[in-house]
């Protein structure tokens, strides 16, 4: 009875390594998509942001097309909840004349060197008739998406609304730091990160 036991053990045995080495035969002939199709862990956030970029547009780029569509290069600085202090560049092309941008392309850069980055596929500027008008000649709401970004904000997607302000000079408002056009960003919206980023 000792042997009979002992040899269906060996069997069992047996047939669990065969089993064992055809499903490694699967994994291996597997693609990888498949083997990656898990999805990971995310977390979705508020997105904050306040802060401002100035032109810095060369003027002799003419990627975009001629006058009166433009290459145009915004740079600054400001705060964003989730990266702290933060610095950035937006580029884009800008048709003038209609007000129309499109093909934004934003670089969030927080003080440890984590990137965010964001584009806007297209969006118009307008006149602003708020309360703020005064101050602020032209507003653009349009959709801004996160498309990755490194360290913390590997991975990271979600959307927001640019919730911004153009600031054109006047002889009202010409005073030290004002004196070129800027335009003011409070953007709000969901930012959804990969859990387990640095």
């Amino acid at each position: 009875m000792k042997t009979l036991a002992k040899l269906l053990f060996i069997v069992a045995c047996l047939g669990l390594v065969h089993a064992c080495s055809k499903f490694d035969e699967l994994v291996e002939e597997m693609p990888d998509a498949e083997l990656q199709s898990a999805q990971p862990i995310t977390v979705t956030v508020p997105f904050k942001a306040d802060f401002t970029v100035w032109n810095h547009t060369d003027p002799t780029d003419r990627s975009c097309g001629d006058h009166p569509i433009y290459k145009i290069t915004m740079k600054g600085e400001g705060i964003i909840n989730h990266l702290g202090l933060i610095t950035t560049t937006m580029t884009f092309c800008n048709n003038v004349g209609t007000g129309e941008y499109w093909d934004t392309d934003c670089i969030f850069i927080a003080a440890n060197g984590d990137e965010l980055y964001a584009s806007i596929p297209m969006g118009t500027v307008i006149p602003n008739e708020e309360e703020n008008s005064n101050y602020y000649s032209n507003r653009f709401n349009d959709d801004m998406f996160f498309v990755g970004g490194t360290g913390h904000f590997e991975g990271a997607s979600g959307e927001a609304k640019t919730h911004a302000y153009v600031h054109l000079p006047t002889d009202d408002y010409i005073h030290e730091g004002d004196e070129v056009w800027h335009t003011d960003f409070f953007s709000t919206g969901e930012l959804i990160l990969v859990a387990g980023k640095r």
